[in-house]
């Protein structure tokens, strides 16, 4: 279903004001007068539902199996013109952890029967959803009473020239080139242009954390400049990229009040994940947050960024959501 998604207005690059969310609402729904907790659910970069796990049949076997609790499922659809929102407030594509928290949950609670409390909330996703769910439920514990964060692309201090956006010089360079010709051009045609980028991930990345609503498209720095052949990076903008999925030990001090009220957190990995940064930074993140005295749950498993991703969400997220939400 479609709904209005005021948070989003305004933005600079023309996000639509109206975004699809998916509803599963569980089999004793039909009952008059019995409301439910929520699960919010975040698609990783690119990606629109839960990978390996069908709606609306995979969880009424579940239920009809007496191995969850009936929970109304919500699935948020992070995607926009370039892949995906990181689920962060931005003003160059709109205010999307906003969009989460406020819009998503207001249409929710007033169209569906559910427990409108943070203890019926979990918020959980795979990999920008994973990182997603983890920042918004870090931010608002006054909205969301637990999270389970599922591959969340998150990094190590000054491990994010690992990722795939700094992992070569060539990529680089060829961004630094696309820039430069979107800087010749008029300022219309350059917005129309920045979709045309050769790495749509870094585009959205920058987007999201290190957005420049002042200057010409692509309306944010870039870490890198080309002087007499060589790259050259600016300290000061890496920061602002590294605060994305790094900064973490920052993070955790900030915001260790919020994290002490969630009622449970869970990170889970492959172990085998094609992006190694990943169990890097879930390993470093548990590591901050078990220093810092927050109680946190890590855990590893045989698998790849994706390949097992359908029995983490059936035997290990719901069974944790069924075990921890507050229900009537």
């Amino acid at each position: 279903m479609k709904i209005s998604a005021p948070s989003l207005k305004n933005n600079l690059v023309g996000e639509p004001a109206e975004r699809t969310i998916q509803v599963y609402l569980p089999p004793s729904y039909g009952i008059p007068d019995k409301h439910f907790p929520v699960i919010y659910y975040l698609p990783g970069y690119g990606d629109s539902g839960m990978i390996g796990f069908n709606l609306p049949d995979s969880m009424d076997r579940l239920v009809n199996d007496g191995k969850v609790n009936e929970i109304i499922i919500v699935v948020v659809n992070g995607t926009n013109k370039l892949g995906g929102s990181f689920y962060a407030n931005s003003p160059v594509t709109g205010n999307w952890e906003d969009f989460i928290a406020q819009d998503v949950i207001g249409y929710v609670d007033s169209h569906f029967r559910t427990l409108a409390q943070a203890e019926s909330r979990g918020i959980t996703g795979h990999s920008m959803g994973g990182f997603g769910a983890l920042n918004i439920a870090m931010h608002r514990p006054d909205v969301f009473g637990a999270v389970y964060s599922m591959s969340p692309a998150c990094s190590m201090r000054m491990d994010l020239a690992e990722s795939q956006m700094f992992d070569s010089e060539r990529l680089d360079q060829t961004f630094i080139k696309f820039e430069s010709g979107l800087s010749a051009l008029p300022l219309e045609e350059a917005k129309m242009r920045i979709f045309s980028s050769p790495q749509q991930f870094a585009l959205s990345y920058g987007f999201a954390f290190a957005p420049n609503a002042d200057r010409h498209p692509p309306y944010f720095d870039y870490p890198f400049t080309e002087v007499d052949g060589q790259l050259v990076r600016d300290d000061e903008i890496w920061k602002k990229w590294e605060s994305g999925f790094g900064g973490i030990a920052d993070e955790v001090i900030l915001y260790k009040d919020n994290l002490l009220k969630l009622k449970g957190i869970v990170v889970d990995y492959g172990e085998y994940d094609e992006y190694n940064w990943i169990p890097k930074g879930c390993i470093y993140f548990g590591e901050q947050l078990t220093a810092a005295g927050i109680p946190v749950k890590v855990e590893a498993y045989s698998g790849s960024h994706q390949s097992v991703l359908g029995e983490r969400i059936r035997d290990y997220m719901l069974p944790f959501f069924s075990a921890v939400l507050k229900f009537e």
